[in-house]
């Protein structure tokens, strides 16, 4: 009787270890499930492709467009999911790098690994890609390298994770619904390298908070998010914006309170709390230039919150918000462009996500400390940058390296927009572009016309003269009175 009551439990347990492990099988051919999946700085982009399992990797300058500074690198095993891929934004250009982010898929790895993962990628060839683009010599991805591979398998699977690195690419945080970790790579001592904290012990009052979005500085991290009300709330959960030290210590926090007059009053983040959805991501990216300054998109609200980070670092205020009206998707991704810059992806849905409308990326040129602007000073596309036909109307990210833009499009399509000086513009006119790479598009400087000017650098086209100028196209950067 007891070998049976044994093997009764046995039979028992594996048939529920069977359906723990078919509970996540995410959809490999999206390219917006679960967290960003492109990087990049001045020295080197990477994208996650799990449909292919397979990194690519394009190495500056991006303005060689052949595809001989381009390469992919197969995971290394392919049961590994990348949620998300992250660069420092001020890595140096001796041995590139990226940080990935992700959870192994049931049961296990090819080496019996279970649960979340993190690790460096590192590129550990000593010819700078510079090089290779002088002598017109392809690269090879044949020396990156996965380092201090490391996993965390106390937990069950997490639908809700996010990855930030540090400016200097020095740590990563990942932050989790059921815990949270710092991963310090470079640390000499080994016990140092990933430090777990189940995440109770971090976010105040007990709650359970499910993160969508971060930024890392030097001195804090910004994390968007919901926090769950309980299942007897009217509303299920609740918008929250978190400014933390880079140690796990909230230091203060923002919540998200409609006007009881508007339709987001109504909203009851209903689907904000089960499965991972589209409709429920954040974005947040702190500016680089002047890191009291801090974006946070809600698209499920349709609002682009601007907020200053003050006290030495310990506060976040709210400056001042826009509302885009009655669709959602405002906010889906952001990125600051300069201290004086931004863009914002709005990918317009219907209230109930039934229905896609349009993807734009509003160019905001006149940004201050209080707000973005009077007005959107730009859209993409244009008439001067277009899509073209290898990249897929539908937007879903943005990043910025931190002065050029790349757009990324729901079939892994990358739009790369390089900034360029007063007097230029970005064109991604397909008859204009020089290279045979197709992913990603990358832009070429192109004077403004006769009509036209653009009197500081960024990525936004040229503009009309304003009536009483004229630029009659030999000094495309200046406005001439008449």
């Amino acid at each position: 009787m007891m070998v049976t009551a044994i093997m009764y439990r046995i039979l028992i347990l594996s048939l529920l270890f069977a359906g723990s492990a078919c509970v996540f099988a995410p959809d490999t051919t999206s390219y917006d499930a679960y967290g960003l999946k492109l990087s990049a700085n001045d020295v080197m982009m990477v994208e996650a492709r799990s449909d292919s399992k397979t990194f690519l990797v394009q190495f500056a300058p991006y303005n060689y467009t052949a595809t001989s500074l381009q390469c992919s690198v197969d995971y290394d095993d392919p049961a590994h999911y990348v949620y998300s891929v992250d660069i420092g934004a001020q890595q140096n250009d001796r041995n590139p790098y990226f940080f990935v982010m992700g959870e192994v898929l049931p049961p296990t790895d090819q080496s019996g690994n279970n649960g979340t993962f993190v690790a460096l990628w590192r590129n550990n060839d000593s010819t700078l890609a510079q090089q290779y683009a002088n002598i017109g010599q392809p690269i090879s991805c044949d020396y990156f390298q996965v380092e201090q591979l490391k996993f965390v398998s106390t937990y069950a699977h997490q639908e809700f994770m996010v990855l930030s690195v540090d400016p200097f690419g020095q740590f990563a945080l990942v932050l989790a619904t059921d815990f949270v970790f710092i991963y310090r790579p470079f640390a000499n001592n080994a016990n140092d390298i990933i430090t777990v904290f189940k995440s109770t012990y971090v976010w105040p009052n007990n709650v359970t908070f499910m993160p969508r979005a971060a930024d890392t500085d030097v001195n804090f991290t910004v994390v968007a998010g919901f926090v769950d009300q309980g299942p007897n709330s009217q509303i299920r959960s609740k918008p929250v914006v978190y400014l933390m030290s880079n140690n796990l210590t909230v230091l203060d926090t923002w919540s998200y309170t409609p006007t009881n007059s508007t339709w987001q009053a109504r909203l009851t983040n209903a689907g904000s709390t089960g499965v991972w959805s589209a409709m429920y991501v954040m974005s947040v990216d702190i500016n680089p230039f002047d890191p009291t300054r801090v974006l946070v998109g809600m698209p499920s609200t349709n609002t682009l919150i601007l907020f200053t980070v003050g006290n030495g670092g310990t506060t976040i205020t709210l400056t001042s918000f826009i509302d885009n009206g009655g669709n959602l998707g405002f906010g889906k991704g952001v990125a600051w462009l300069a201290l004086n810059q931004a863009a914002v992806l709005n990918s317009a849905y219907s209230l109930d996500y039934s229905t896609w409308f349009s993807s734009q990326v509003y160019l905001y040129t006149n940004a201050n400390a209080t707000s973005l602007g009077a007005a959107v000073t730009a859209m993409i596309p244009n008439s001067q940058q277009p899509l073209g036909t290898t990249i897929s109307p539908l937007m879903i990210n943005i990043i910025s390296t931190p002065t050029s833009l790349a757009i990324l499009d729901g079939k892994g399509g990358i739009l790369f927009f390089l900034a360029t000086l007063p007097g230029y513009y970005s064109s991604t006119d397909t008859n204009k572009l020089r290279g045979t790479a197709t992913i990603p598009v990358i832009s070429q400087q192109v004077a403004c016309i006769g009509g036209t000017y653009k009197n500081e650098s960024g990525v936004h086209p040229c503009f009309p003269c304003a009536n009483g100028s004229k630029n009659p196209g030999n000094s495309p950067g200046k406005l001439f009175i008449y």
